[in-house]
């Protein structure tokens, strides 16, 4: 049976008097991925920054792996958990591999020597993604595909059980969106990951995800396995467009549709 990695209780965020996120309950299961979904503006980007550390809710509990997250220090949790946000910082001038390496980071400090170790993580990312041709390129002269690659690379060499994705298909064409999520599906059915990933597309995250939590408004509308979303009237009341669903002619999932 999986376990529980990470729960949420009551977690209310407010920017002044407009609320942005209320009441989420949310169990995350060790192993599995979960695509956040839902209209523009209900909130999923916050609620992935919330579980990553980056923005402190009002009100509510967290706790990872059964510790409250107010009882992890900063390190410690950087080698549990790893985010990238839908907007990933400037590396003007870093290869892939001097990317990659940033992720032991959290093991070895600013001080701290880089070990035999952390080379071999390095190297272990940078296969798993199947960069080796691309490890000692710049990033700048890679697609947005590649460069995808090499961010997901990075949180693999922090070693962390958890991964955090905002949006990492957002700026990217079809093959490439079926490249990077293809590549997390993969990982974390191998290794055990838990993974968060911000999704528009619902037919991406009923293809790529094990659950889907839907979010409108700032609450969880809905939330279950794709078969279980990937109904008309539930799409409805999360998108609030009327929307029809019929069988992949292939693989047979669900596929929905506007009507």
């Amino acid at each position: 049976m999986p376990s529980s990695f990470l729960a949420l209780s009551d977690i209310i965020y407010a920017i002044g008097p407009k609320p942005i996120l209320s009441g989420i309950d949310l169990i995350l299961e060790k192993g599995r991925i979960y695509g956040l979904v839902g209209p523009n503006g209900s909130g999923k980007s916050t609620l992935l920054k919330i579980i990553a550390r980056q923005v402190v809710p009002q009100s509510g509990a967290i706790s990872f792996g059964g510790k409250a997250a107010a009882d992890w220090g900063v390190r410690e949790f950087a080698r549990h958990v790893a985010y990238m946000p839908q907007f990933t910082p400037a590396t003007d001038g870093m290869t892939v591999r001097e990317l990659v390496a940033l992720g032991r980071f959290p093991w070895h400090g600013t001080l701290g020597r880089f070990t035999a170790t952390d080379r071999s993580k390095v190297e272990d990312a940078i296969a798993c993604t199947e960069l080796e041709d691309f490890a000692d390129r710049p990033l700048a002269n890679m697609s947005g595909g590649e460069r995808q690659r090499a961010w997901i690379a990075m949180m693999l060499a922090q070693d962390a059980r958890c991964l955090l994705l905002d949006e990492p298909t957002s700026a990217l064409d079809l093959a490439h969106q079926a490249s990077v999520l293809s590549l997390v599906q993969q990982l974390s059915h191998e290794r055990g990951l838990t993974v968060v990933i911000v999704l528009h597309d619902i037919n991406l995250a009923a293809r790529y995800c094990d659950a889907i939590v839907a979010l409108n408004r700032g609450r969880i509308t809905a939330e279950g396995t794709p078969a279980e979303i990937m109904q008309a009237d539930t799409l409805h009341s999360i998108f609030g467009v009327g929307m029809g669903v019929f069988p992949h002619p292939v693989r047979k999932e669900p596929v929905s549709y506007l009507l």
